[in-house]
């Protein structure tokens, strides 16, 4: 399943580091963030449940970029 999620970010630089950590959640199977449109595309793990998997990915993004 993939899900869009408007967002915001600073730079192209702080995006592609929230990316990267945003990356290893469990649960995410694969995950972009586009600086220009300020949206970041999800594609979850076969059975993972998006609710649970956000926060997790959300709170990897702010110990990057607390923004």
């Amino acid at each position: 399943m993939k899900k869009i999620y408007k967002i915001e970010v600073d730079c192209a630089h702080c995006a592609a580091k929230a990316e990267d950590a945003a990356k290893k959640v469990a649960g995410v199977a694969d995950l972009s963030i586009n600086f220009m449109t300020q949206k970041m595309e999800v594609e979850f793990e076969e059975g993972a449940d998006p609710k649970a998997v956000m926060p997790k990915v959300l709170e990897n993004c702010k110990k990057v970029e607390d923004d």
